[in-house]
């Protein structure tokens, strides 16, 4: 029950008792038995009641006295009630129990103060009466009845003392639970109406202003500052009344007695009502007017998950009821903010899976690139726009090792990339040399590449394939790069694995396909070749030659200075193979001293010229160096339609043997097709 509410139900209480008693008297002097002396005291008592009841609860103004005005009030109707008994007969007068009436009645407004006031007013006036009746009559026995009624007022007045008193403490401790549930019932509603209002945001600059909107209509706070950067809570968002977020940053060299160090460790609010006399950085104090202020942890599940602080501009004592109100806000705001930061860790580990996703996407888009790629330059483009492409980078660039191991040379690169020079010796390179990642991220690091010196963010990775190094990838990251280097790792070993089995590759067909002696094709090259050129003519008109070649006087050459000689002979004839004919023709070593030319979409005429020009060159070094001198014979025929590939190696080959016939070193041409 509010003040405002007792103090008017104890008004209305006191005037019903006093009109009652005046009504009382009023029927007592109305009584037949009441004899004329007595009825005239009760007549003008009850007058006297009446009147003060107008006057006292109608004109007067109610807070006239204030909390005096119950006991005033009670005083005079006790002293109307003394005036009773001397009109009715004095001390021994038989309406001696209308005088204990206001007495009894101060138990309405459960006040001891009142009670006290009226009882010393009524006994000061029955002693004052008594007295005065026994002076003037010297009557003994008024005096017994006298000290008889007034031991029972005082009885009555102790009586209604400890009820009053009982009663008062009753009310006190009433109002004290009241004003607690009052308090408990608006700390929860604030906490209420705080969580709905963080229920329907997520963002941490939503929640700060949420949060900082609740403080100020629950406790009047000026600045709200929410920490919530584990585990140091050094970083996080304050916002004041003009509305603007701004990110806050704590001063690393506070003590561990500052406020905000103090709630973490000790899990508990710490109230500042004056930051002068307490560690406060200070230009906290300065620029954002924190006067006084209410460190709070936010706990959730038994740890802290942030810090809040709530800041009055001036100096401020704190009362019991806003630190609660502020703990309740915190207690509201600790599940939301836990739920801000897992959703931004969990949305920035989404993040990662989702990249490492890409990534390994790019991976399996790697192996695809790289299995159509046909030779070594475009495996190393393909892997450097791969891989740049796979990993955010800025630019990539692939070096491979060329197979005498002599040199390390760029041969793709995607991207702005940095233009790498060729390394003479790759265990020059620091990733080869190591055998692991190499990162450079600044150009104090004690360790940088010696070929790129000017670069001071980049990393390089060998290229391992069973165990020997056959390249790098040099990377060049920007800030929304992954360098990872198992994911790194797995990239380069299948640029590496692709690199070393193409050359196992191209290796095994240069066997199957190349003389060993002369380095030109052999008789299963030749097949193929021959198959191919064949289909072309035959399909879509397209003719070629073939060029016989015998080698004349190698067996003489063996015989005179050995086969080394000769072997030299034939590889110096292979040479001059190689360098006579064009870039489209096939050179072919079809046994100890054969040889034949596929000259592809050639007809007779150019045939002869280039099988002229060889035997010239054959000639020419004959007779440059005699003692190794050869010459060679040749036979030319061409595809017709209708001949088969045999028959048109048949008719070279019978060119050739015309040629030999006719006295070696020479060119024979079968004849034309007719019209």
């Amino acid at each position: 029950m509010s003040r405002s509410t007792y103090e008017r139900r104890v008004r209305l209480a006191s005037e019903a008792a006093t009109w009652g008693v005046g009504a009382i008297l009023l029927g007592t002097a109305a009584l037949p038995t009441t004899d004329p002396a007595s009825r005239v005291g009760l007549l003008v008592s009850s007058l006297l009641l009446f009147v003060f009841a107008v006057f006292w609860f109608h004109l007067i103004p109610e807070p006239w006295l204030g909390r005096l005005r119950f006991a005033t009030g009670t005083a005079i109707t006790q002293i109307i009630a003394a005036i009773l008994l001397v009109l009715t007969g004095g001390g021994d007068s038989r309406y001696f129990s209308y005088y204990l009436l206001p007495t009894l009645a101060t138990a309405f407004g459960m006040r001891l103060s009142g009670t006290i006031v009226t009882g010393i007013v009524a006994v000061v006036g029955y002693v004052t009466i008594l007295v005065t009746d026994t002076v003037l009559r010297a009557d003994a026995t008024a005096l017994d009845i006298g000290i008889v009624r007034t031991l029972a007022l005082v009885a009555s007045i102790a009586m209604v003392s400890l009820i009053s008193r009982t009663m008062q403490d009753a009310r006190i401790a009433m109002q004290t639970q009241r004003e607690e549930l009052s308090a408990r019932n608006r700390e929860l509603e604030v906490a209420r109406n705080t969580t709905l209002a963080l229920a329907r945001v997520r963002e941490l600059h939503d929640l700060v202003r949420v949060i900082y909107s609740a403080a100020s209509g629950a406790i009047g706070t000026d600045r709200l500052f929410l920490f919530a950067s584990p585990p140091n809570f050094d970083a996080g968002y304050t916002i004041g009344p003009s509305g603007t977020m701004e990110e806050f940053h704590a001063d690393p060299s506070m003590p561990e007695a500052s406020p905000r160090r103090r709630a973490i460790r000790e899990r508990r609010t710490v109230v500042i009502h004056d930051s002068e006399h307490d560690q406060l950085s200070q230009r906290v104090r300065e620029r954002y007017g924190f006067g006084a202020g209410l460190f709070m942890p936010l706990m959730h599940r038994s740890e802290v998950v942030g810090v809040m602080a709530m800041s009055s501009p001036v100096i401020r004592h704190w009362t019991p009821a806003e630190i609660r109100l502020a703990e309740a806000i915190a207690e509201a705001s600790a599940a939301a903010v836990a739920s801000s930061l897992a959703f931004d860790a969990l949305r920035v580990e989404t993040d990662k899976v989702a990249s490492r996703m890409k990534l390994l996407e790019g991976m399996r888009g790697l192996e695809d690139a790289l299995s159509l790629a046909t030779d070594e330059p475009t495996i190393g483009l393909t892997a450097a726009r791969s891989i740049a492409q796979s990993f955010h980078l800025s630019a990539a660039t692939a070096l491979f090792v060329d197979p005498s191991v002599a040199i390390l040379e760029p041969i793709g690169s995607a991207g702005q990339a940095t233009a790498h020079p060729v390394v003479n010796g790759p265990t020059s390179c620091p990733a080869i040399r190591g055998g692991r990642l190499f990162r450079v991220t600044s150009a104090e690091d004690p360790v940088v590449c010696p070929f790129m010196p000017y670069r001071s963010n980049y990393a390089c990775i060998p290229l391992v394939a069973a165990g020997d190094s056959v390249g790098a990838l040099f990377l060049e990251p920007d800030a929304d790069s992954i360098v990872e280097e198992t994911l790194v790792r797995a990239a380069a070993d299948r640029v590496a694995l692709t690199l070393a089995t193409r050359r196992v590759v191209e290796s095994a067909q240069r066997q199957a396909t190349t003389d060993g002696l002369t380095g030109l094709h052999n008789r299963f090259y030749l097949e193929q070749q021959l198959r191919l050129l064949h289909s072309l003519a035959t399909r879509h008109g397209q003719p070629y030659s073939v060029v016989a070649l015998d080698v004349d006087g190698l067996k003489s050459l063996n015989d005179t200075f050995g086969h080394e000689m000769g072997d030299l002979a034939l590889r110096a004839f292979a040479n001059t193979v190689k360098k006579s004919v064009r870039a489209s023709d096939v050179g072919v070593r079809t046994g100890g001293d054969e040889f034949l030319v596929l000259m592809p979409q050639t007809g007779l005429d150019e045939a002869k010229v280039v099988a002229e020009r060889l035997r010239a060159t054959v000639e020419a070094h004959g007779r440059a160096e005699p003692r190794s001198a050869i010459t060679v014979s040749a036979g030319v025929a061409t595809w017709r339609s209708g001949r088969s590939a045999e028959q048109v190696l048949q008719a070279a080959d019978s060119m050739l043997y015309a040629a030999k016939r006719a006295g070696k070193d020479r060119v024979m041409v079968e004849a034309p097709a007719a019209a």
